[in-house]
């Protein structure tokens, strides 16, 4: 990305920039994961899960892109596909 100019990863420090001293960044890769609150028929969830298998065992994002893993930053967060309808709680009291 570097070399072709689309990011500019210089610091935009003025003394530093004369020098072209890299400056501090870091990438953020978002990766999800399937949440417990999906109210999924059972084929669909098979599908998530295995969807979500091959995900695992295969190639990283930071690996796909090449990012070194000092500059990388992963969220996680949660997929909810179909949230529950009926939510039932109950209040417990002493």
């Amino acid at each position: 990305m570097v070399e072709n100019r689309e990011v500019n990863v210089r610091s935009r420090y003025e003394s530093l920039e004369r020098n072209n001293v890299i400056g501090d960044f870091s990438f953020v890769v978002m990766e999800k994961y399937l949440s417990q609150d999906n109210e999924l028929p059972f084929f669909e969830r098979i599908v998530m899960k295995l969807y979500f298998w091959l995900k695992e065992v295969s190639l990283s994002e930071e690996k796909a892109f090449g990012l070194d893993s000092g500059n990388v930053v992963v969220e996680k967060f949660p997929l909810i596909v179909s949230p529950v309808a009926n939510l039932r709680l109950k209040r417990v009291t002493e």
